[in-house]
């Protein structure tokens, strides 16, 4: 029988076709994280702290290079307008043009310089980042998914646009705006920052603060940078510590699986992939908890058809416990996903209000805190069910 989509690895579910940059940054992190199996412990203090000063590393580091090209492309400018050309007050268009297309080669080139920096620099700390939470990179299948996802992030690659397991993560996006988040993905790291350096040559060269151009857009770029490599570490964090998080997630299922019925399993598969669809985006720990829990349920059928409608309206007819998993494979689903507020939010406290609980915003963000820490979660029975 011919192999079906829906019964790859969770790997090939992700990102079956890997592009030619997604392959060289996977074999980056390869090489340097070795690590085979997966955490089955907290972070200890010291590794907190690392995981601290990986991120301001990288983040530093950005900042310099953004301060260096600023700090070039506006001394140029400078230099130009007032030692080359003395103002250009008596030149005409044609006669800075040669002026200008000089220093836009040079400005093209420093910024490109730059760029690749800030690429490789958020690779080294995509890598270290992994390393340091002892996420495994190398031989099975969760591993690839892992490898896959840290290597997008790097790369500031949005995740594929194809079904997982049958579950369509954009469902409920329009086409323009996925064009233009994929416009906007493209930009961020190297045309938005070449533009960014175009927009303020022109801004500030019709000011009187076009003198102070080296000492303005430097801070300026350094700021940028630094915002951008925030993002990126912060992603690679959250990712990076997915797994822990679902490995005891699944200890724990395990004890009370024979206590969970059809429907039940059901409803979490379907919840599941509603949450993927309101989050409209394949991430990496949604696939790797999907595929998980396909699994532990052991689905005979693995391409899921959303129909959370139906399914929410069997949550009356579970018994507490069964209830309970619902809630709290959502709940630690919804923290894994990078951002819990807007649309997840909205669906994990639709769930909570289906089951006759109140969602608890505090502990929701206090979770997400011990995720982005690496601290041995917390768990309990959801109260204030109605008797």
């Amino acid at each position: 029988m011919a192999e079906t989509a829906s019964s790859r690895d969770p790997d090939q579910q992700y990102s079956p076709e890997p592009n030619i940059l997604e392959r060289r940054a996977a074999d980056y992190l390869r090489k340097q994280n070795p690590k085979a199996s997966y955490p089955l412990q907290a972070c200890r203090d010291e590794e907190r702290i690392a995981l601290k000063r990986a991120g301001r590393q990288a983040i530093i580091w950005s900042a310099i290079a953004g301060i260096l090209s600023g700090a070039i492309i506006g001394g140029m400018e400078w230099f130009m307008r007032k030692g080359i050309l003395d103002g250009m007050q008596d030149m005409t268009l044609m006669e800075q043009l040669p002026y200008w297309a000089g220093f836009f080669a040079v400005a093209g080139v420093v910024s490109a310089v730059e760029i690749l920096f800030l690429y490789w620099n958020a690779l080294r700390g995509v890598a270290r980042i992994s390393r340091i939470t002892g996420i495994p990179l190398q031989d099975s299948q969760y591993a690839r998914l892992l490898l896959s996802g840290m290597s997008r992030v790097a790369l500031e690659l949005p995740s594929p646009r194809h079904r997982i397991y049958g579950i369509d993560p954009y469902a409920q996006m329009g086409r323009w705006k996925l064009a233009a988040i994929s416009v906007m993905y493209r930009m961020k790291v190297g045309v938005s920052s070449f533009i960014l350096r175009v927009l303020m040559r022109r801004v500030f060269g019709r000011m009187a603060l076009r003198g102070m151009l080296p000492l303005v857009t430097g801070p300026l770029y350094a700021i940028w940078n630094a915002i951008i490599t925030w993002r990126i570490m912060r992603k690679a964090k959250v990712q990076a510590l997915g797994p822990y998080r679902i490995e005891t997630l699944l200890h724990r299922l395990d004890a009370d699986l024979d206590r969970l019925g059809s429907t039940a399993r059901d409803v979490i598969l379907q919840g599941m992939g509603e949450l993927i669809m309101r989050n409209q985006d394949a991430h990496p720990s949604h696939v790797y908890l999907l595929s998980r829990l396909l699994d532990a349920f052991e689905a005979s059928d693995r391409e899921l058809t959303i129909d959370w409608p139906e399914h929410r309206r069997q949550l009356d007819t579970l018994d507490e416990t069964e209830m309970h998993w619902v809630l709290e494979i959502l709940t630690v689903a919804t923290v894994l996903g990078g951002t819990w507020r807007g649309r997840p939010r909205r669906f994990l406290q639709e769930v909570h209000e289906a089951c006759g609980v109140a969602l608890d915003e505090e502990r929701l963000q206090a979770r997400r805190k011990e995720m982005l820490e690496g601290r041995q979660p917390g768990w309990g029975f959801p109260q204030n069910r109605p008797s």
